[in-house]
């Protein structure tokens, strides 16, 4: 935990020099790695940005409390950094309340969807109960092995949020057996008839898909959509089985934890914004949901902006790529792939419309593509680069632009493929 007696959290520089330090003496005396760092910044000091290089887990907000807002505000922090969580470096909203307050026996409900959204984003699973007195019931969820599992997935990837309005959100979880898990989120006070779309899981519509509850052991087929009651402050929890959308590859928006925003272009760090988002009725699930005009703090995104907008290139929408701000670079791990294309440009919500963004893919250091300059308005441009026996993949989006956060740029269908 950060002296703040010593340290002002919103002093970055110093706030990272201290647990550069602490990293630096940890591995003097533990040369075998055989420790965990928790960075406990509560969010502040753009931790999301330079954590992942001294730290194991980064809290992501203030402490959390044994009530339905809080866990609220603590899921919301971490469940937007999809991008910024990987193996060996994970987002923490802080430990799981359950058995407590809003979470105890008497609401069984809450406490499932406590455990099942932290799960999803791939949360440490530490319970501030005693186990002693826990209600059998609250020992059926913490022990809920299918739902752990989720959690300790070795492919590493955060849940990405395929559906996102003001009372529901839909996030999907890609597995390492190539499976989906998906999780239907009510966080308001009146049933939601709920229709889970193949589009939502990156699967072909034209092809069965197995859902099975990981709370129930029940499974169920659909092909295109199913309809699905969700009651008020219910998580449903699936494992999907279908066939991919993109059959020969994998969009980067579904490996997350293989896509590190080592350059995200934020110049002016600041905390996440606090954005009230009104409700214009519900008008059901088919979509992408009800996008704010303003909610973020400029981060790279799997399938969205950096401000929670989606992809969009000259009037093109694109439900599958990353955003991310000018002056960029991102990490991909390649696993095996021959290939890697996107369609690139200066997506439309851009409020700088004069300046050029030149995109280009490196392959271990080695420049692979190149686009020409690329001004707001302008149709995207396609680039492909060849990426066989390729470990690390650069994505760099390189501008003059005196203002990166008015200069998102989209990756539009990035994907790497194997041919």
């Amino acid at each position: 935990m950060l002296d703040l007696q010593s340290v002002n959290r919103s002093d970055i520089a110093a706030v990272q020099s201290e647990f550069k330090e602490i990293n630096a003496a940890l591995l003097r005396h533990n040369p075998d790695g055989d420790f965990l760092l928790s960075l406990c910044v509560w969010g502040a000091a753009n931790v999301r940005a330079w954590g992942k290089d001294y730290g194991n887990i980064s809290r992501t907000s203030d402490d959390i409390t044994p009530s339905w807002t809080r866990m609220l505000t603590n899921f919301d922090s971490a469940s937007r950094r999809e991008l910024y969580a990987h193996p060996g470096s994970w987002n923490d909203p802080d430990m799981l309340f359950i058995g407590k307050g809003d979470f105890d026996a008497n609401h069984l409900t809450e406490a499932r969807s406590h455990f099942a959204l932290w799960a999803m984003v791939n949360a440490p699973l530490m319970l501030g109960t005693d186990l002693r007195t826990t209600a059998p019931a609250l020992m059926d969820i913490v022990g809920n092995a299918e739902i752990i599992a989720l959690n300790q997935d070795p492919a590493g990837n955060q849940a990405t949020l395929a559906y996102d309005a003001d009372d529901l959100s839909i996030l999907v979880k890609p597995l390492a057996s190539g499976q989906k898990a998906v999780a239907i989120f009510n966080r308001g006070l009146a049933p939601i008839d709920v229709d889970l779309m193949a589009e939502h899981l990156k699967l072909r519509k034209d092809a069965a898909i197995t859902l099975t509850d990981l709370w129930t052991g029940t499974s169920s087929t659909f092909t295109a959509a199913t309809r699905l009651r969700v009651a008020p402050r219910e998580t449903l929890v699936f494992r999907a089985n279908g066939e991919r959308a993109l059959a020969n590859g994998v969009y980067l928006s579904e490996q997350p934890g293989s896509v590190n925003p080592a350059v995200d272009g934020v110049t002016r760090p600041q905390a996440d914004p606090t954005v009230f988002r009104s409700s214009a009725g519900w008008f059901g699930t088919k979509g992408a949901g009800e996008r704010p005009m303003y909610a973020g703090w400029g981060g790279a995104r799997a399938d969205s902006t950096p401000y929670g907008q989606t992809l969009q290139i000259a009037g093109v929408g694109y439900a599958a790529g990353i955003g991310v701000l000018a002056n960029s670079r991102l990490e991909v791990r390649n696993h095996g792939y021959r290939s890697l294309t996107a369609k690139v440009g200066v997506d439309d919500s851009a409020r700088d419309r004069r300046a050029a963004v030149t995109f280009m893919m490196y392959g271990d250091g080695k420049l692979l593509a190149k686009s020409k300059a690329l001004r707001w308005g302008q149709p995207a441009q396609a680039l492909n680069a060849n990426v066989e026996g390729v470990k690390i993949v650069e994505l760099v989006a390189r501008s003059t632009a005196d203002d990166n956060e008015q200069l998102p740029v989209s990756w539009g269908d990035a994907a790497l493929r194997s041919n």
